[in-house]
């Protein structure tokens, strides 16, 4: 399967701090690619790179068969990734529509706008008036989401969406993935729960250090119990 999001040996510092050390990734349309390793490896170090954030010093990120490595995130933004931050980041003193809104400035064409944010989401149709700071984590999650898909991207980067959520609305958030994937979006996950990504991933990486020490079938990581416990803590 071609890649839409090829990430190629590139190396990304914190001022002298050398935090990603030859880091390389696929990521093909259509699929889940899971990101996992401990606290504190590169993982979000990762994503931001992807995005333009953090650009890497050296080596090649190449998305949709253009390099991108050295483009401002906005461009890159336009260029078709979106982000679903660590924390979610919505605007609190702005209502719900308003925040999707953001989302979908500038737009590109595609099939996701208000109307299919809150088919996806029908609880945000009901809050659409509240304002963000009113929300649950749950609800928050979702505008979170809508905010990042009213771009049309072709893929978006989910960085530990089940942060703080409670069981059942993990749950809710596997299934979107899930529904998310069968549109044909690609989308590369960063997250400590296990469980959650190893349903849902098509592939994965663990990160280590800086470095990826497995890249393969999720499966291999749920069977390996070594593996798990050596590089997950698990």
């Amino acid at each position: 399967m071609n890649a839409l999001l090829t990430v190629e040996d590139i190396h990304t510092y914190y001022d002298h701090s050398h935090v990603l050390q030859g880091v390389s990734l696929r990521a093909p349309s259509h699929a889940v690619t899971a990101i996992l390793g401990r606290n504190g490896v590169g993982k979000t170090t990762l994503i931001r790179s992807i995005i333009g954030f953090t650009p890497p010093r050296s080596g090649r990120i190449v998305f949709d068969g253009r390099p991108i490595e050295r483009l401002a995130s906005h461009v890159i933004a336009r260029r078709g990734i979106g982000l679903v931050p660590q924390g979610r980041r919505i605007f609190p003193s702005l209502t719900v529509r308003e925040n999707l809104l953001i989302g979908g400035a500038p737009q590109r064409s595609g099939r996701w706008n208000l109307e299919t944010v809150y088919a996806l989401f029908p609880r945000l149709a009901e809050r659409a008036a509240n304002y963000g700071g009113q929300l649950s984590g749950g609800e928050q999650q979702m505008v979170a989401i809508g905010r990042a898909l009213m771009a049309n991207p072709l893929l978006l980067l989910m960085d530990e969406p089940s942060e703080g959520l409670a069981p059942l609305i993990v749950q809710e958030l596997q299934q979107t993935m899930r529904r998310l994937k069968e549109t044909g979006l690609a989308i590369v996950l960063v997250e400590q729960n296990l469980p959650l990504a190893l349903s849902v991933a098509d592939s994965a990486s663990i990160i280590s250090k800086g470095r990826v020490i497995f890249a393969g079938d999720p499966e291999e990581i749920r069977t390996d119990a070594q593996l798990r416990t050596q590089h997950l803590g698990i």
